[in-house]
């Protein structure tokens, strides 16, 4: 039996003092696997003594690293002054990102590729078959110019492309995943195009069911459904639903994205979502992306449910393809 944590469940904080910490609990608590989320944003370039350092960690703590969350560079939330937020990617491209794989700016979009390079050289050497990457989308610009929406795709077309030997050589996939802010038609269009184009021996697919149920309002598994074989990568976590008038606010959707532990709320069907596991590609354990809080002895006693939790899923998904 395996279960799989993020290894910052508690915290943002990217410091190896509170990686360690984090991840020390997790082995003490019984996981088998990680998903190493840390820095998974902004444009932080892994040397390659930290990547050594953490495959040792992770071996001596008897940990699996399942899949490495990849950075896409730069900060792309904003955070008011009044305790509002508001996701700056949905209106325009950025240009305060220095590193960002589908820039315009040749220069920027090389370093941008450059920082997903050293996401599968750490994910190769810690043994992670696959890296999540987020494609943040400005489909604001889209509706208003087909030319800056065609630029778009050429440019992060090109990268992709880019990458694809040097990921295939690393035995590395990159698995891409519904995001919160963008609308269900503009993410369906971005993953027809990148899976049309792409095999699933370089490219997958990584379905957040949080994100799922603020975006996918009508159906919350339609993404897992329609690219099932594709499904490579799970970040499983429990949200509430939102209405339609909660959608048109950042500020709503990122209060809502809770990242609960599974079965913990009631908008997520769990027997539907192992179904859809059970019938696609993806490496068990599903990785649990999940935020767990209080103070130090409800961090643990949390962090253990959510083992049992973990487990049962692996339990769930495992029965129904024993019996496929």
């Amino acid at each position: 039996m395996a279960s799989s944590v993020n290894s910052e469940y508690n915290n943002d904080i990217n410091s190896w003092p509170e990686a360690i910490r984090q991840l020390e609990n997790i082995a003490k608590a019984g996981f088998t696997h990680i998903q190493w989320i840390h820095d998974w944003q902004a444009e932080y370039m892994y040397s390659k003594s930290e990547m050594y350092y953490a495959r040792d960690l992770l071996r001596d703590l008897g940990l699996k690293c399942h899949t490495v969350h990849s950075t896409e560079g730069g900060v792309r939330l904003l955070k008011k002054p009044d305790g509002t937020a508001e996701f700056r990617n949905r209106y325009r491209l950025l240009t305060d990102i220095r590193k960002d794989y589908t820039s315009t700016v040749e220069f920027i979009r090389l370093a941008g590729v450059d920082l997903i390079r050293n996401r599968i050289d750490f994910a190769s050497l810690v043994g992670a078959y696959a890296i999540v990457q987020h494609m943040q989308l400005p489909w604001k610009m889209f509706e208003e110019s087909g030319d800056d929406k065609k630029e778009y795709y050429k440019q992060a077309f090109k990268s992709i492309d880019e990458l694809e030997a040097y990921a295939r050589n690393a035995g590395v996939k990159i698995a891409f995943e519904n995001l919160i802010v963008t609308p269900e038609r503009h993410m369906e269009e971005c993953f027809d195009r990148l899976f049309d184009r792409y095999d699933s021996g370089y490219i997958g697919y990584c379905y957040d069911s949080g994100h799922a149920v603020l975006q996918c309002r009508g159906n919350f598994y339609h993404f897992a459904e329609k690219y099932n074989s594709r499904l490579i990568v799970c970040h499983l976590q429990d949200v509430d639903p939102i209405t339609e008038e909660m959608a048109a606010d950042d500020y709503q959707i990122y209060k809502h994205d809770y990242h609960r532990v599974p079965f913990s709320g009631t908008a997520v069907n769990w027997e539907k979502v192992a179904d859809l596991v059970a019938t696609s590609p993806t490496e068990l354990p599903a990785d649990f992306e999940v935020g767990i809080y209080g103070n130090r002895d409800e961090e643990w006693s949390q962090l253990v449910e959510c083992r049992t939790r973990a487990e049962k899923f692996f339990d769930m998904v495992a029965a129904r393809r024993k019996t496929a």
